[in-house]
């Protein structure tokens, strides 16, 4: 085994290269699927289709991820395929760091794991958004800064009323933590990447919301938010309520 690793990381090109192939190919099991099928007996999980608050409109994505299995047969079955999405990139991630201690390989593994879970192989293309494998790298990476953020995160959802800056400002928040944490600007470049692709995977969802938001002039609540993205209402409501924009602006109503 001493004798393999010492010959890949001679050659720095042909590891990358493997980490990446195996990183992505490992990624593209979709267990959102794999659960599906094995609670139903139904191969085909069908989209994702919900009814909009306040509206006669509804809300379509391609998405296939643990959020589309809590939705379609429960929040059980949703969390452990949060889980076993987590732990199908962390565990190649934790086992490329151990055995490969020259460079951080593991970046590599990670990244694609995220690029096959968004885009597998197996599947069409048609895969999730990548949230539980990022979280999955990130615990293996530092789980001392996503501790960290996540609360920040927390911070800034309090102070804006949003629940989704709440959710996802962390992802962005982690490139500055990595960079000043490892001290390598390697680390902040995996996570722009890692942004990248995650935004990019969220691009259609994210312009359907602003086009229900805007065009169709539907307003939605925190409360509303909360629980179409599968976080409860009792966060929403609770931002709703008690946050400082939402004080501020029953402050101002007021006057």
């Amino acid at each position: 085994m001493n004798d393999t690793v010492i010959l890949l990381e001679n050659r720095p090109l042909l590891l990358a290269f493997i980490c990446a192939i195996t990183g992505y190919l490992i990624g593209s099991v979709s267990f959102s699927r794999i659960i599906h099928y094995a609670v139903t007996g139904t191969a085909d999980i069908g989209p994702f289709k919900e009814a909009v608050p306040h509206s006669d409109e509804t809300f379509d994505s391609d998405l296939v991820s643990a959020t589309l299995v809590t939705k379609k047969i429960g929040a059980k079955y949703g969390c452990i395929t949060s889980i076993t999405d987590m732990l199908k990139v962390a565990l190649p991630v934790l086992a490329t760091r151990l055995l490969f201690t020259d460079e951080p390989y593991y970046l590599i593994v990670g990244l694609f794991g995220v690029i096959g879970h968004n885009l597998p192989v197996y599947y069409n293309f048609k895969g999730g958004r990548g949230e539980s494998p990022i979280l999955g790298i990130l615990l293996v990476i530092n789980w001392f800064g996503l501790i960290m953020v996540n609360i920040v995160s927390i911070i800034l959802g309090f102070i804006t009323g949003s629940v989704l800056v709440l959710r996802w400002s962390g992802y962005v928040l982690m490139i500055f933590w990595l960079w000043y944490y490892f001290n390598d600007y390697r680390f902040a470049v995996f996570m722009v990447f890692i942004n990248f692709f995650f935004w990019f995977s969220m691009r259609k969802d994210l312009a359907r919301f602003i086009e229900l938001k805007k065009k169709k002039g539907i307003s939605f609540s925190e409360e509303d938010v909360s629980e179409f993205i599968v976080m409860g209402r009792g966060l929403g409501r609770t931002l709703d309520r008690y946050s400082l924009w939402s004080v501020l602006k029953r402050s101002f109503a007021k006057h």
